[in-house]
């Protein structure tokens, strides 16, 4: 319940703070590497790597490593300025991806152990979205941005395979749904070559210690902004996320890698 209310009135947050960013500071001066307001609207076409790892008290435990492959994934930012060197940044990102591996040797996840030589399904979901207050100094063409903020994130997981109960052989299915919300911390950088090309990279770091879902999540990526038309343009970025997070229940535990890289398109707003 309480993540359906956050992300219900996120968007209306967002949209209150825009027009409140948009109306009071249309006329004063800022860095042409900054705009007012920007929107991002595109996807990442990545090499994903998933290792899932699962241990029981009483059944033990493994780990698994689902095959990588090419996938697309949807992103979006909107970037507001506050003045002429402060801002809010909110950006979010969602993967889905699904695989099947064939089991070596048994595997027990979520308190269930499922067959050697069974075929395991897993599906995997992952969600991020994070809001960040940005500090850019810097005059003329060149910022240097610091950011704190907060993240929340969501993990779904399931696996369907085959089990062993007593002497019978049945499907099986085990599955989690929790969610998060950390801290954030990134660093930026943004050159303007003129008013319609522009470089930039960033990194930020995601660390939350104990809790339902613990971890940590880092993002880098490094790009490029041109405009053709003064309101509207394309950016295209590479970018790197390390994702590694661990869920103890009281007698199990499980923790899931996740690796994406790879390039991006964006369709690219200012205003």
């Amino acid at each position: 319940m309480h993540d359906a209310r956050f992300t219900a009135s996120l968007p209306r947050a967002i949209a209150i703070v825009a027009l409140a960013c948009c109306s009071g500071h249309s006329a004063a001066q800022h860095s042409p590497a900054l705009d007012r307001a920007s929107l991002w609207i595109g996807g990442y076409r990545v090499d994903t790597g998933l290792r899932l790892e699962a241990e029981h008290d009483d059944i033990g435990g493994g780990s698994l490593d689902f095959a990588g492959d090419h996938e697309t994934i949807g992103r979006a930012r909107l970037d507001l300025l506050v003045g002429d060197g402060q801002g809010l940044t909110f950006d979010w990102y969602a993967l889905d991806h699904a695989d099947a591996t064939r089991l070596a040797r048994a595997f027990a996840y979520e308190g269930t152990e499922f067959e050697v030589d069974a075929t395991l399904r897993s599906d995997a979901e992952f969600t991020a979205a994070t809001a960040a207050w940005h500090w850019w100094l810097g005059e003329d063409r060149d910022v240097f941005g610091l950011g704190l903020g907060a993240a929340w994130y969501r993990l779904e997981l399931a696996l369907v395979g085959t089990a062993a109960v007593g002497d019978e052989h049945v499907a099986a299915s085990a599955a989690f749904d929790e969610s998060a919300i950390a801290p954030l911390v990134t660093l930026g950088y943004k050159h303007a070559f003129d008013d319609n090309l522009r470089v930039y990279a960033q990194a930020s770091g995601i660390r939350k210690g104990g809790g339902a879902l613990s971890g940590h999540i880092h993002d880098a990526r490094v790009g490029f902004e041109w405009f053709p038309w003064r309101h509207v343009g394309v950016g295209a970025e590479y970018g790197l996320t390390r994702i590694r997070l661990e869920r103890d229940g009281d007698d199990h535990s499980v923790g899931l890698d996740i690796d994406l890289q790879g390039p991006a398109l964006f369709a690219r707003m200012r205003f």
